[in-house]
């Protein structure tokens, strides 16, 4: 004869029922370890969420910079230059590589404004790269669009500005110790720039002149180019400190400029510097897990890298050393738990052992008594699991709200790597939750906790199973 699911379900609860406070009491031991799994797991995904909010603060942690000293580290002399940019950029799991370029001989001033009355310096703050790469290196474009090359040097230049580069300009007509010389962005309380600069990009012409060496030098002459602002991009000092009052251009424009100044001026290229190549290259990854393997392969070409993987890792093994520990004592608590959802089986079965042999000589299925002793098992670790989910879930957040620390000074770390990174960011983990609990947590603990209940109920109903209906009948 089999069992019907429903009487299954009815026998399994009536059991749990006529044994309320043994059933309480193990229920109570399953709550207890899942609530500390819980509370373990949500503290690591917390910490781990405090690690990349401050390594973002610090920099972009897929960007990788290469640092060109002229020679690998077995003194053999190596060029970071266009073909080496090309050949990182092929390697596996690279998004784009550029080279970082700021001219050595170079002195000149954008003007604007009538009568080119505004001027503001651009050999100290221009930087170089592929104009390709400005699309992929994650800077926020407020208005306009990416600049472009050209090549041809009677058009003009096109630049990418950031966000407060228009108030670099100066008025001429005014003497250097006038502060009506100067107008820096005044920012109010929300964020926004109430005033305005001289010079506005959207409407007013451009033209960069460069300087003479020599003011009376019958040979030297100025180079005189039309410029364009393509975009203008939001300040984020992880990108660069560029993006706050910086100018980008592609780096042929950039060459091409510095050339036509120092033919101008009679300057004489450096030879070492183009045998040698670029000092930067900067590299962005697809994400986070390639860092590392191309990290390896740039080194192995013999060049000098730096990325936020070295500070990103020892925090990472730190806090993976915490969340073992009390993970131990989570799963101690949970193996208690499950010897304790045994004990009560095998009390329950020798309880009931007239009952099973009753339920044999009526003709039920030895696997319908197996699945009833499972069934009990399994809802104990239900139950637990449930009641588990819904303690750690207060007790989460009364962590929250003390700002309970769990991190053995971790958190102390973070905020100093993060307020003296090289990005020059900020983050206060104190200001970020200590523990996260995310739903598929909360599943995952109610249906390991009855995965638990359920291992731990099958010794017990297999010794069910072995019960001699006769000998059951007979036992008082």
């Amino acid at each position: 004869m089999t069992m019907k699911i429903s009487d299954q379900i009815s026998m399994c609860l009536n059991n749990l029922l006529h044994r309320k406070m043994r059933t309480i009491l193990t229920v109570t031991g399953v709550m207890v370890g899942a609530c500390l799994v819980v509370i373990v797991v949500s503290l690591g995904i917390a910490m781990s969420a405090q690690q990349e909010a401050v390594l973002q603060s610090m920099g972009d942690l897929t960007r990788i910079t290469i640092y060109n000293y002229g020679s690998s580290s077995n003194g053999e002399q190596i060029a970071l230059d266009d073909d080496a940019v090309a050949a990182i950029a092929k390697i596996p799991g690279v998004d784009v590589a550029t080279p970082i370029y700021q001219p050595r001989n170079l002195a000149a001033f954008i003007y604007g404004g009538k009568e080119e009355r505004y001027s503001m310096r651009l050999d100290w703050n221009v930087t170089g790269m592929y104009a390709e790469a400005f699309p992929k290196m994650g800077f926020e474009l407020l208005e306009g669009t990416w600049p472009e090359y050209q090549p041809n040097q009677k058009k003009p230049i096109s630049i990418l500005v950031g966000e407060y580069t228009a108030f670099n300009f100066e008025d001429t007509k005014r003497k250097e110790d006038d502060q009506r010389r100067y107008r820096w962005a005044e920012i109010n309380e929300d964020g926004e720039v109430i005033n305005t600069p001289f010079v506005n990009f959207n409407k007013d012409d451009l033209i960069l002149h460069t300087e003479k060496m020599e003011e009376d030098s019958p040979d030297s002459t100025v180079v005189t180019r039309e410029i364009k602002v393509a975009g203008r991009i939001k300040k984020d000092y992880n990108k660069g400190w560029e993006t706050d009052q910086g100018i980008y251009m592609d780096i042929g424009d950039l060459k091409a400029l510095e050339s036509a100044y120092m033919k101008a001026n009679k300057i004489k290229a450096d030879s070492s510097r183009n045998q040698s190549g670029y000092n930067q290259v900067r590299v962005y990854v697809h994400s986070i897990d390639d860092v590392d393997s191309v990290d390896a392969a740039i080194k192995d070409m013999g060049f000098e890298t730096e990325s936020l993987e070295s500070i990103r890792k020892p925090m990472q093994d730190s806090v993976k050393q915490q969340q073992l520990f009390l993970g131990m004592l989570g799963g101690v608590s949970l193996l208690v738990a499950a010897i304790g959802i045994t004990n009560t089986m095998f009390m329950s079965i020798y309880e009931r052992t007239r009952e099973i042999g009753v339920m044999k000589v009526l003709g039920c299925k030895v696997a319908n008594i197996r699945s009833v002793f499972l069934m009990e098992a399994g809802a104990i670790g239900f139950l637990g699991g449930i009641a588990g989910v819904l303690l750690s879930l207060a007790a989460s957040a009364i962590i929250n709200y003390f700002k309970l620390s769990f991190s053995g000074g971790n958190q102390n770390n973070v905020y100093m790597y993060g307020g003296f990174g090289r990005g020059g960011g900020s983050v206060d983990p104190s200001a970020m939750p200590v523990s996260v609990i995310p739903l598929w947590l909360v599943g995952a603990a109610i249906v390991f906790a009855t995965l638990v209940g359920l291992l731990s109920g099958v010794m017990p109903a297999n010794r069910a199973m072995k019960i001699s209906a006769l000998e059951a009948i007979k036992h008082e």
